[in-house]
């Protein structure tokens, strides 16, 4: 992923800096990127192999993330009629605190699914996939 990293500081993340119910740019300054080598399925929704940029709306107890197809703009700018998908965020505490924002695409031992990574503060949320 290429993306701005913003540092947690001491500060109160979800709820608070990253307001819930709003969409985000899911990261600092410009625009989140994304590739995926192949197709990949979340949510029986088919994201087709290629670049993309990401933006979540987290919730208290999930969320939306966003997988648009349109890339290279900064990330104030938004159009949903680029969307590839819109799909379930789910939300997870973590038993660390993750201080740097990062995002990971963490594939399954098997090889054909995994999980993309919203890792922030002690909180995860993530989306399993699979390949397609």
């Amino acid at each position: 992923g290429d993306f701005g990293t913003p540092v947690r500081r001491g500060r109160d993340i979800f709820g608070s800096l990253v307001a819930y119910g709003a969409r985000w740019r899911t990261g600092a300054n410009r625009a989140t990127h994304i590739s995926f080598d192949g197709d990949i399925v979340i949510d029986g929704v088919t994201v087709p192999a290629g670049d993309y940029t990401l933006y979540s709306i987290p919730e208290a107890d999930g969320g939306t993330l966003i997988i648009n197809g349109q890339t290279g703009q900064t990330g104030t700018r938004y159009d949903a009629e680029m969307d590839a998908a819109r799909v379930e965020l789910r939300r997870a505490a973590l038993n660390e605190n993750v201080e740097v924002f990062a995002i990971r695409v963490v594939e399954n031992a098997a090889g054909d699914g995994g999980r993309i990574e919203l890792r922030w503060a002690e909180t995860v949320y993530f989306v399993p996939f699979t390949v397609g």
